[in-house]
């Protein structure tokens, strides 16, 4: 003959592998090797940072020597007509040459201000670049640091995260043979009580929340549902559970 399922013990296994769960998470992100995996990721996020301002100011940088150079590009097509004005041999008049003349000076003027303007700017963009290879170099050893402490990681922690497998294996097991309906309620007690959303009747105590009941409501529970509400602690209580020989 087929048991029925006990509904009472299948909450006290699936509460028992719910600790058992936070108590394993809880010592894998403890090991050591967790925190420097967490720093290294960290410092990178810090280092991405800069690296995103320095490809801004290089940006910046760049567009400005572009803006420079056209400029001058410019400028010197300009110089080149009135210089071929002048050598045509077309402009005789003086006031007109020497108004050709000042134009070219006021140009080459300007020509000298943007160089000048245009190394300091390149300057400035060297300077940005050989910050960004040592960014970038930070950033390669960092990955290297994070990659090794990862697999540092997977080899202390792969025990604890075997056991934690294993668990969830058992626990995906008492789910299924739960009724739906109990499962979520087990499931929105714990999300507002934390992890212990149900205990025990033990004498006249419940082991959730170690209160004594009274005799009244000891009797109410004893002759109520397997399953109840313990009057103290709103948690799930199980009165009584199958024995193995019923």
């Amino acid at each position: 003959m087929t048991q029925s399922p006990d509904p009472g013990r299948l909450l006290l296994e699936l509460q028992k592998a719910d600790l058992e769960i936070k108590k394993l998470s809880k010592q894998l992100n403890e090991l050591p090797v967790k925190g420097a995996i967490l720093e290294v990721r960290h410092k990178r996020t810090e280092i991405e940072a800069l690296k995103a301002k320095a490809e801004t100011l290089i940006d910046g940088l760049g567009r400005q020597i572009k803006a420079s150079e056209d400029e001058t590009a410019q400028i010197d097509e300009k110089l080149e007509v009135e210089q071929k004005k002048l050598m045509s041999g077309n402009v005789t008049n003086p006031k007109e040459v020497t108004h050709i003349s000042r134009e070219m000076d006021a140009l080459k003027r300007r020509k000298d201000k943007l160089d000048v303007g245009t190394l300091g700017i390149m300057e400035k963009a060297e300077k940005a670049k050989g910050q960004m290879e040592k960014i970038k170099l930070a950033l390669t050893q960092l990955e290297a640091r994070e990659a090794k402490f990862t697999e540092e990681f997977k080899v202390s922690g792969a025990e604890v995260q075997e056991a934690i497998s294993h668990v969830e294996k058992r626990r995906v097991t008492i789910c299924s043979a739960l009724d739906p309906a109990l499962l979520e309620r087990y499931k929105a007690i714990r999300d507002a009580k934390g992890v212990v959303a149900v205990g025990a009747l033990e004498g006249a105590t419940c082991t959730a929340c170690r209160i004594e009941l009274p005799s009244e409501r000891v009797a109410e529970l004893k002759t109520g549902p397997d399953v109840s509400t313990c009057p103290e602690c709103g948690r799930m209580i199980v009165v009584k559970t199958v024995s193995v020989n019923e």
